[in-house]
């Protein structure tokens, strides 16, 4: 097989140089409600239209034309990828290719939109932007990962998204409090939260005023302080397990290893979010300007805009003595000033932040910001079409900030019909004749090979819980626990993979027993060729061995041949961010230690990844969609189609179809993989047209 593929590896340069939703309604993650019963499409149309005309107006203010509208092919392709995160199916290919309909494209997009692979697609969205990781050192990400799925399938309001996580408080591993995840993601370092948050809601990079004035914009190191002051005196300890008392005295009896898990546990449970702001924060002892002295304390207050009015402290708050970190007593009670924060940030009246999330949906759905960068807005900052990016503010305030709509009005767009273009080398800007043609992100790349193994990728969509839960069960029982119980509990989960392990060897070992003495002895020949095969390499040999020794009773090496079905969950719902060697992270998902982090650049090991691995072992050699219709077709022309439509989602040209007929007449069925392995590796496959 790898002498044909370097064979026709030159069939690449003849593919075209770059220049209806199935699951059912009961999916786990299907949005609450449809878009059309919010906004009815006719009026969703007439938004877009509205957009379409302030483009054209300055693209002909320019001398430039808005490109070429597309094919269905390319249609269906892109509405795929850009609302549900994956290709088409065949099925759902033919069937929008074979429509007449004169409003499908719209139809197709409402219906992507009312898909609960929508959900999971936004949720990666928010992922990356948050850096939602899985396993943090004491703290689980998952409930923090469960709240975003819940808020992108509810359709909560962007702003009222941004402000329950500015102002939560609470356990972080406690059921309900999953939007304390943003802040704890920066636990113990209120600075940096700050700061992270302004990026990300505001535009606004004031980390470089943290130690002295902005060195390329106007913010001070003083205003970096008055901006800190709302979120003075975060604690990130929750103490809400009252019932271990004596759990010194149990510590002290129990042995070292059972002391050091026992103090893991509760340090991991304890994690949360305490303190709603005490509005003030004191300069560093290093301050060196002459507006103030070191240690002086700086009340908080906004960069632009309106100010902030603070709560005064009540009388009747307690003022326990703290001490902060320079050493110094705590400046004084809670007085919400992080919840006046959130009022001041989410206001529609704040110049920037109904225009910061509209230009990174913007940016999104057709590759590039009208702003660029997206998150680094400056007093000097335009935007390539100034007159479009206030009608999307003023889009996003009238739909009281419900991004899917806002998303369903961008996709309704003449642009998003418009023909991709390259990206100006020389610099220039980018004017949007037509979106930027750029590659699949990682998550588009995985959830798209599921689509050729699977007949319904969506189907194994998990309840937006289902990662979280085992994090609310362990707190709701160690919430109820005391301290002999703790104890007990730690002894008791140690012990379990253990017993499991031993309980699986017996099983495994009581069947190997029951074997019949010559199943065993027809079974050594190819359990020989199998070890030989893997040390050669040779993944389709290992398959096909495996599924003889299947067919005998001895499924013995399928695992290593299939993987863990488990595992193949579209990117959401795996691990956040997916383990170093996964495909995921061979084709740049971010690690989530730094905001929009993801990277699209390519690599020698994609390629490798998706010769060696997951094409051969899933989609090729394996049971899946693409191979079971492949293997059904009636004829070689309708398999060469079926190879096109089910990866590039058109159908072959002429020239293509008339080569890989002959190439199949030749070579067997062997062609037939070949056609697959180039179209997947090509351009075309792996760039959003």
């Amino acid at each position: 097989m790898a002498s044909n593929r370097a064979r026709v590896l030159f069939a690449t340069l003849l593919l075209p140089a770059l220049a209806p939703a199935q699951t059912a309604a009961t999916n786990p993650q299907t949005p609450a409600r449809r878009v059309a019963a919010a906004v009815p499409q006719a009026k969703a149309l007439e938004q877009a239209a509205r957009l379409d005309a302030l483009l054209e107006r300055a693209l002909r203010r320019t001398g430039e034309q808005p490109a070429a509208t597309v094919d269905d092919a390319t249609f269906v392709r892109r509405a795929h990828l850009s609302i549900v995160g994956r290709i088409p199916t065949l099925a759902e290919t033919e069937a929008f290719l074979a429509d007449q309909s004169p409003n499908k494209r719209a139809d197709l997009c409402d219906r992507l939109l009312d898909a609960p692979g929508r959900t999971s697609h936004f949720a990666n969205f928010w992922f990356d932007l948050l850096r939602v990781r899985s396993r943090n050192v004491a703290l689980s990400g998952e409930p923090f990962a469960h709240w975003l799925r819940e808020a992108v399938r509810n359709d909560v309001p962007y702003d009222r998204m941004v402000r329950e996580m500015l102002v939560a408080e609470g356990a972080g591993h406690k059921a309900g409090n999953g939007a304390t995840g943003m802040l704890l993601r920066d636990t113990n370092m209120p600075h940096d939260a700050m700061a992270n948050a302004l990026r990300l809601f505001l535009g606004t990079r004031l980390e470089c005023a943290q130690c002295h004035n902005h060195p390329f914009d106007v913010w001070t190191q003083k205003q970096f302080y008055a901006m800190a002051a709302f979120f003075g005196g975060i604690r990130y300890r929750e103490n809400t397990l009252p019932n271990l008392v004596g759990l010194r005295t149990e510590l002290a009896n129990a042995d070292e290893r059972t002391r050091q898990q026992a103090l893991q546990l509760v340090r991991r449970m304890n994690q949360g979010i305490e303190g709603s702001g005490t509005g003030v924060e004191r300069l560093p002892k290093d301050y060196k300007y002459p507006d103030a002295k070191p240690g002086d304390r700086v009340p908080a207050g906004t960069l632009f805009g309106n100010a902030v009015k603070l709560k005064p402290a009540a009388k009747t708050d307690g003022q326990r003595q703290r001490r902060n970190r320079d050493g110094g007593a705590d400046d004084g009670p809670a007085i919400g000033s992080r919840s006046s924060l959130a009022d001041w940030l989410t206001s529609p009246k704040n110049p920037r932040f109904a225009a910061v999330i509209a230009n990174r949906m913007w940016a999104r759905t057709f590759g590039r910001g009208l702003v660029e960068p997206i998150d680094d807005w400056r007093q000097d900052t335009r935007a390539v079409h100034p007159e479009l990016l206030d009608a999307l503010e003023s889009l996003l305030v009238d739909l009281d900030f419900d991004l899917r709509q806002f998303e369903r009005v961008l996709v309704l767009t003449e642009l998003f019909q418009r023909e991709s273009v390259a990206a100006d080398e020389s610099g220039g800007a980018f004017r949007f004749q037509g979106p930027l043609l750029r590659r699949l992100s990682a998550e588009q790349m995985w959830d798209s090979l599921l689509t050729l193994v699977f007949d319904d990728v969506d189907e194994r969509l998990r309840d937006p819980d289902a990662r979280a839960k085992p994090v609310y069960e362990q707190y709701d029982e160690l919430a109820k626990a005391d301290a002999k119980e703790l104890i007990a509990m730690v002894e008791s989960r140690r012990d379990q993979p253990m017993r499991r392990l031993q309980e699986e060897r017996a099983e495994a070992a009581k069947r190997l027993r029951e074997a019949d003495a010559e199943l065993q002895q027809r079974a050594r020949p190819l359990l020989r060729q199998l070890a030989q095969a893997r040390r050669d390499g040779d993944q389709q040999r290992m398959a096909e061995i495996a599924q003889q020794l299947e067919n005998m009773g001895l499924p013995i090496g399928q695992r290593s041949a299939r993987g863990r079905e488990g595992e193949f969950v579209r990117a959401s719902d795996l691990q956040q961010p997916a383990p170093p060697e996964h495909l995921l992270r061979q084709f740049g998902q971010s690690d989530r230690e730094t905001v929009d982090a993801a990277s699209t650049a390519a690599t020698v090991p994609q390629v490798l990844t998706l010769l060696n691995g997951f094409l051969d072992q899933r989609v090729l050699a394996g049971k899946s969609a693409l191979r079971r219709d492949l293997d059904l077709a009636a004829n070689g022309e309708r398999r060469v189609s079926i190879a096109f439509l089910t990866t590039l989602n058109r159908p072959p040209s002429d020239a293509e179809l008339q080569q890989w007929r002959r190439a199949i007449a030749v070579e067997g069925p062997t062609a037939i993989d070949d056609l697959v392995w180039v179209l997947c590796n090509s351009n075309e496959f792996r760039f959003l047209r």
